[in-house]
């Protein structure tokens, strides 16, 4: 081989060796470009998928991005999306404030639902249709009836009668009132619910009228009791038992008249009420009678027997007869006997008025009050009230008589001693007859004696006592008596 060729050869041999080098180098060069390639596409899909964790998918097209441009690109997208929410959430709050407030506005003069008057619907009544159907209410409430059965006995009593009112502006204002400073929420909240809400007329009764018919019924169909009595009969003495009555409950009727026009029904139908009624006790124990055994007192006048006034003081002196009195009880001579009406069994005869005799109903009257006078102060007892006469009487002293007129002056005694007291009348023939029996140890011994000390008009009461051996261990002045 010549030295050319050898040449030639060799340097074919140094190209192929460089195009050899060349090509690996390009292979490196592409090896390198597909691992940094390769790299970067982990680096973006690392991105992407804590992107897909975060919600947000982040893509660049045609870009290699670093992490911090990713980063960048990622809010850029979050701040976008987030807009859009927020005008979503924000056109749906306007939306709903609006239709809120377009359903709320429905009942801005209206009856919300839910809402009635005695269990009837009142849901968008205006406030003229409201007061109408509430005067609807009254009205018919006051047609009704209230019908009582007390005993055995039926008593109509009309509701209109006993109503003093029915407070209609209250409950009108009430209503309308109810939601006024509730918000739209609320009112909203109010309208679906649709939660009840039943109202009732504010109904005052009149108690007074409702007293007076309970009086009545009570006078018509109360039994009273009978308290146990003292009976006697010159000297003999019988005890009698007394026994229960009954009475109708005033309270109990008030109280059932007032529930039941308070109840949902009352402007339907009647009402129907049984008065309820209690025991009428006796006030007094036998026992405590049984200790009256002895005669402690007595006093007699004499009167003009038949015509009007002796009629009257026989008819007062039987009112008297048996009267008990216990211990530390107050009598009255006006309460006894009364009233002196002509309807009471007196008659006309002649009184003293002003220190005149005119015809006056009960005359007579005075001379039982004066005889009980006497008797009384002869059982150690002083009145509590008791006027002479104008002028003075012929049948008792002066300064020992007691007068009544009616309305104005009053004979009144308190028993004082620790012992019942029976009042024992007799009045016939003209003969007035006034005892007082008691217990034998009443009076501890001592008798009394009443004397009225005269000078000229005025006359001096006093009253004095005396032991079983005659000495006066009591004196009292009484009173002092002024006649014209």
């Amino acid at each position: 081989m010549d030295k050319d060729n050898l040449n030639e050869n060799k340097n074919s041999n140094i190209d192929e060796k460089k195009e050899l080098n060349e090509e690996k180098e390009l292979n490196e060069e592409n090896i390198i470009e597909e691992t940094e390639i390769s790299k970067n596409s982990e680096d973006v899909k690392s991105k992407e998928i804590k992107s897909n964790n975060e919600e947000v998918i982040c893509e660049e097209k045609g870009e290699n991005l670093n992490q911090e441009e990713i980063k960048d690109a990622c809010k850029k997208v979050l701040n976008k999306k987030n807009k859009i929410i927020i005008g979503i959430i924000a056109v749906s709050v306007i939306l709903l404030y609006v239709i809120i407030n377009i359903e709320v506005s429905k009942y801005d003069d209206i009856v919300y639902p839910g809402y009635s008057i005695y269990g009837e619907s009142i849901v968008g009544l205006n406030k003229g249709q409201l007061q109408n159907k509430i005067y609807e209410y009254k009205n018919k409430i006051n047609e009704k009836i209230i019908n009582i059965d007390a005993g055995g006995n039926l008593y109509k009593l009309n509701v209109e009668d006993i109503v003093l009112s029915y407070n209609e502006e209250k409950l009108l204002n009430q209503i309308f009132k109810e939601n006024e400073d509730k918000n739209k929420l609320q009112k909203l909240a109010i309208i679906i619910r649709k939660q009840k809400n039943d109202y009732k007329l504010d109904i005052e009764v009149d108690k007074r009228a409702i007293k007076e018919k309970s009086n009545q019924i009570s006078k018509e169909t109360n039994k009273k009791c009978e308290e146990p009595r003292v009976l006697i009969n010159g000297k003999n003495i019988r005890y009698e038992k007394g026994k229960k009555g009954i009475k109708l409950d005033d309270k109990d009727l008030l109280s059932s008249i007032e529930n039941s026009i308070k109840q949902n029904n009352i402007y339907k139908e009647n009402i129907k009420i049984s008065g309820k009624y209690i025991d009428d006790n006796p006030k007094v124990d036998i026992k405590d009678i049984e200790a009256v055994n002895y005669k402690i007192s007595t006093f007699s006048t004499t009167y003009g027997s038949g015509g009007g006034r002796g009629r009257n003081i026989e008819i007062a002196a039987s009112k008297i007869d048996d009267l008990l009195l216990m211990p530390g009880e107050e009598f009255s001579y006006e309460k006894s006997v009364g009233p002196v009406t002509q309807s009471n069994g007196y008659t006309y005869a002649p009184v003293i008025s002003n220190g005149e005799l005119i015809q006056g109903i009960g005359g007579g009257l005075c001379q039982v009050s004066s005889t009980l006078y006497n008797t009384q102060l002869k059982a150690g007892i002083v009145p509590t009230e008791r006027r002479n006469h104008s002028k003075a009487v012929s049948y008792v002293p002066r300064g020992l008589d007691a007068t009544l007129a009616t309305g104005s002056i009053d004979y009144k005694f308190k028993n004082t001693h620790k012992y019942p007291i029976v009042i024992n009348t007799y009045a016939f023939g003209g003969n007035l007859t006034i005892e007082f029996w008691s217990n034998k140890e009443a009076l501890n011994g001592v008798e009394y004696k009443p004397v009225g000390y005269a000078n000229g008009k005025v006359a001096n009461t006093y009253l004095y006592g005396y032991d079983k051996n005659g000495k006066k261990v009591y004196e009292k002045h009484i009173d002092t008596s002024i006649y014209r």
